[in-house]
């Protein structure tokens, strides 16, 4: 506790803490006149000691290693916990970034509670803001004016390699958000979020997929890179700002945990889908470089405000929120609060801005307060963290003084006035002292502007008590994150696949299956938990550029009751259209036939896999299905095979006229025909690898045996 009276005390504090002097702001908070480049001065002005350079350098090394890993996660599943760790750590200090920021700029933190329409003025100004921008910069250019983002063509090259590590895994934050472990009152959110990855990979076909035509670019002006997944990308020697890592990593980490961070996945895609000026700059001087546009150029057409991936995350997050409104699976409130957490996750990650620089400017401040304080203050009994004010003050300023244990003497008095009670109390600025005194009928109240009042409320608020932020606590979806196949491990035992070598190379599909009665306790795991055998495949962006995984996409896409292929981009399209039952629904109508209770998950089928218990076969059978599609890259043909076979036991649902209507019935042969088309095509791709097709014959074979040994 601080000793001293409360108007001497009160004073002095205010002092010391006041001088967030690079502010200036209107009352009404409405206009704010602080630049964005200001902002960005804030971390070039702040002078590092060696420990903060060491540390960036250190967690700079991690992330490099997670952007690596995360493409190779079957080979890397320890890193894991790792992960989580570092995406609540981000989704911390970016929660942070975003309310100090908020002072000096519109922020989605103004929509305290959720509200569809205040969310469209906000996110409509800040697209206005960017066509306003965008039109000067074109009056500029039309009158005369030279270049301005890439003066010239050396650094249009360097900037578009900067963008490499993002861009070579486009869409990733969506990639893994909507599986056969979705709890199901959600799969049409997460559909529709989706819809997002696919149409970035081109829906399929290659030439639209918008990591292949980075890739293409990148060859076109010699950036010399590597493959994204290759160790050798996240090199020095390639020149690639740490920045760029750091916030292509970002989008790795968050799609990882789907069902435990939905929120911040929504709000991480309304943000990321916003139509940006530098992209808009760079479609018109990439071609003055004679360098081609057409990345940017796609990608500000599909990204549009009015059919595109923008409106499309729009109503996806408000869909979301109907949901959580109807339902009461969370607190509604908690909902809007992770959703804006995702979104400015999105915005900050790969900022030039950091906390440190705000806190910084806190600690600058007392450097230049601290000669009137060493005279005022030397017969003051106060006490900060165990030192007299005097001592504090005529500390040395310069850094002269060693650090303790790596922490500068500016930070050291951060850190002693955090816990200095009454006055501050660490996460509550309500019920910290310091702030009632700068309020309204504190005793201190006007001796400092508004806006830094809120700076200090913001520093305040951001100190960790041990009891909140993702850092201590797990994000909570009840009832589904008890969902016991959604958290059955990542990485179970598993059988080893069959020996592929005894089989030839050729796919000859076999007679239709035949069962004379259905057993239900057979075919519902099975065709609940089926659609997982290639859906693992296509999560990693960067792999998804090649034909083969192209083909997969597309059976993916007809599995979920995507529109039929189009020659357009679907859009606001296929979040109008009244969608045919994808394969989980049909699941789903033939529980309610046989009325039967109707699963919310794909741990309510399953059941409990603890080990307590002997398991049924098909259900013993489905939990390996799960096992073997989390190695995606280690089985993919064996999967290919397996998932063919499980066509078949489709074409089987559709043949009988006791488990679905006719009209459902009809769309199930409708889905299997396309597919069929599809499997044809990767065997195509295939044709000349002989020993890929052993392991894809071999799946079909191991898959047929077992469901006809299941079945019978």
């Amino acid at each position: 506790m601080i000793d001293l009276p409360i108007r001497f005390g009160a004073f002095l504090l205010l002092v010391v803490l006041g001088a967030a002097q690079y502010y200036h702001v209107t009352v009404s908070g409405k206009k704010r006149s602080v630049s964005l480049d200001q902002m960005k001065a804030l971390g070039k002005r702040t002078a590092k000691t060696p420990a903060q350079l060491e540390n960036e350098k250190t967690e700079m090394a991690a992330i490099k290693e997670f952007y690596y890993k995360l493409q190779h996660l079957e080979e890397y599943p320890d890193s894991l916990p790792g992960a989580w760790k570092l995406l609540r750590s981000m989704l911390d200090r970016s929660s942070l970034l975003g309310r100090y920021k908020a002072t000096a700029n519109r922020s989605i933190l103004e929509i305290g509670k959720f509200d569809a329409l205040r969310l469209q003025e906000f996110l409509d100004a800040e697209l206005a803001d960017t066509m306003t921008e965008w039109e000067t910069y074109v009056r500029r250019r039309q009158a005369g004016g030279p270049k301005e983002k890439f003066p010239d063509i050396k650094d249009a090259h360097t900037w578009l390699k900067n963008l490499a590590p993002l861009n070579y895994i486009d869409g990733a934050w969506v990639s893994r958000v909507h599986k056969v472990t979705t709890p199901y009152a959600l799969r049409r959110v997460t559909k529709d979020a989706w819809q997002t990855y696919s149409e970035e990979m081109g829906d399929g076909d290659l030439d639209k997929n918008h990591v292949h035509l980075y890739r293409r670019l990148m060859k076109e002006i010699g950036a010399g890179l590597p493959a994204a997944d290759h160790p050798d990308f996240t090199h020095e020697r390639h020149g690639i700002d740490d920045i760029s890592y750091r916030e292509a990593t970002a989008h790795l980490l968050i799609s990882l945990f789907p069902n435990d961070f939905l929120p911040e996945i929504l709000g991480f895609n309304l943000h990321f889908e916003t139509p940006s000026l530098g992209s808009l700059q760079a479609m018109k001087e990439l071609g003055e470089h004679n360098i081609d546009p057409e990345y940017f150029v796609l990608h500000i057409s599909i990204d549009n405000a009015d059919s595109g991936h923008s409106a499309m995350a729009m109503a996806t997050v408000i869909r979301f929120m109907n949901i959580v409104e109807k339902t009461g699976f969370m607190d509604y409130d908690e909902a809007w609060r992770r959703i804006q957490n995702g979104y400015l996750l999105s915005q900050n990650c790969g900022s030039e801005i950091t906390v440190e620089s705000f806190e910084s400017q806190v600690a600058s401040m007392l450097q230049r307060k601290a000669g009137l304080a060493r005279k005022i203050h030397c017969t003051s009994r106060a006490r900060i963290g165990g030192r007299s004010l005097s001592d504090w003050f005529t500390a040395d300023w310069r850094g002269l003084e060693p650090a303790k244990d790596g922490v500068d003497w500016k930070q050291q008095f951060l850190t002693a006035l955090a816990d200095a009670k009454p006055w501050v109390y660490r996460g509550n600025s309500q019920k910290s002292l310091l702030m009632k005194e700068l309020a309204w009928k504190g005793r201190m109240f006007g001796a400092f502007t508004e806006n830094e009042v809120e700076l200090m409320r913001t520093w305040i608020d951001s100190l960790k008590t041990g009891d909140g932020g993702y850092g201590e606590a797990e994000p909570n979806l009840n009832p589904f994150s008890q969902d016991a196949a959604t958290f059955h491990p990542a990485f179970p035992p598993q059988q080893p696949v069959p020996d592929p070598v005894k089989y030839g190379t050729v796919l000859t599909p076999r007679q239709p299956l035949q069962s004379s009665k259905v057993r239900l306790d057979v075919l519902l795991p099975l065709w609940f938990t089926h659609p997982c055998l290639l859906e693992n495949m296509t999560n990693s962006p960067h792999q998804m550029a090649n034909r083969l995984e192209s083909h997969l996409l597309q059976i993916i896409r007809i599995d979920s009751a995507y529109k039929p292929d189009a020659h357009g981009v679907a859009g606001m399209d296929e979040h109008m259209y009244v969608a045919s039952p994808d394969l989980i629904a049909l699941g789903l109508s033939i529980c309610r036939k046989y009325e039967l209770p109707e699963p919310t998950s794909l741990g309510d089928v399953l059941g409990s896999d603890d080990g307590a218990r002997e398991q049924p076969d098909a259900v013993a059978f489905a939990y390996n299905l799960l096992s073997w599609a989390m190695r995606p890259k280690g089985n993919a043909m064996f999967l290919i095979g397996l998932a063919r076979a499980f066509l078949d036991f489709e074409v089987f649902v559709a043949s009988r006229d006791d488990l679905l209507p006719r009209k459902e019935r009809t769309i199930l042969q409708s889905m299997a025909d396309r597919k069929m088309v599809c499997f044809e095509d990767c065997l195509h791709e295939l044709k000349s690898e002989s020993e890929k097709l052993r392991a894809v014959v071999s799946g079909y074979e191991f898959g047929r045996n077992e469901l006809e040994q299941l079945m019978a």
